[in-house]
């Protein structure tokens, strides 16, 4: 189970010890520059590179921000500033200049966030899926068109942020949705496959897509 860092106040000594080690790091972490347009791709790289280093608490809020004079103050206001370095250097100049102002690395992380996310943006939803359902193996090896699918199925993913109340709806949404991909994937794959493909349609149920592939 992953283990985040919880903050300055429950063991201030070997907090200390984090930031001494950290201090010397580059306030470079990413070379995937926000520029407005590319924001799934920038989050992910920084939420990877951040709690890599231990640092993640600082953009979900784990990490609870403290007033001057509190126990822990002034290392909180060093780690915080730190994360807020590297978010403000790992964005084009015009996005990060509204930014720098801001008191803590979570403001500007839910700012950016607000202002760039791509979850409600159905323009890219419709683009991806619209590259999904033309996608073809062509000359391709068929490994090398499944990955170009699963990559654009990961960021399609990332379109939606639903809240589901019922597990059994959220299940069989789940595999209608494993259909569809299943349905997509074989619509793309050379003819000299098509004995493989009808055998695959049928099946019932149908088999998972890495079921498919493999």
């Amino acid at each position: 189970m992953e283990t985040r860092n919880k903050g300055p106040a429950a063991n201030p000594k070997k907090y200390s010890s984090v930031v001494s080690d950290t201090a010397p790091l580059s306030i470079h972490i990413t070379v995937h520059k926000l520029n407005g347009n590319n924001y799934l791709e920038w989050s992910q790289s920084v939420e990877l590179v951040v709690d890599g280093r231990g640092k993640l608490g600082y953009l979900t809020g784990d990490v609870k921000a403290l007033k001057e004079g509190e126990e822990g103050y002034n290392i909180w206001r060093s780690e915080n500033s730190l994360v807020t370095t590297w978010l403000l250097n790992s964005m084009d100049s015009s996005i990060s200049k509204p930014h720098m102002f801001m008191k803590t690395s979570k403001e500007v992380w839910d700012s950016v966030k607000g202002t760039y996310s791509d979850l409600e943006n159905f323009s890219q939803n419709f683009e991806l899926k619209t590259k999904l359902w033309q996608s073809k193996q062509g000359n391709r090896a068929v490994t090398s068109y499944y990955n170009e699918m699963v990559a654009s199925w990961q960021e399609l993913d990332q379109c939606y942020d639903d809240k589901w109340e019922n597990t059994d709806d959220y299940i069989r949404h789940q595999k209608h949705e494993e259909n569809d991909r299943v349905f997509m994937f074989l619509a793309g794959v050379n003819r000299a496959l098509d004995e493989v493909k009808g055998r695959i349609l049928g099946r019932c149920p149908l088999p998972s897509i890495r079921e498919v592939f493999f």
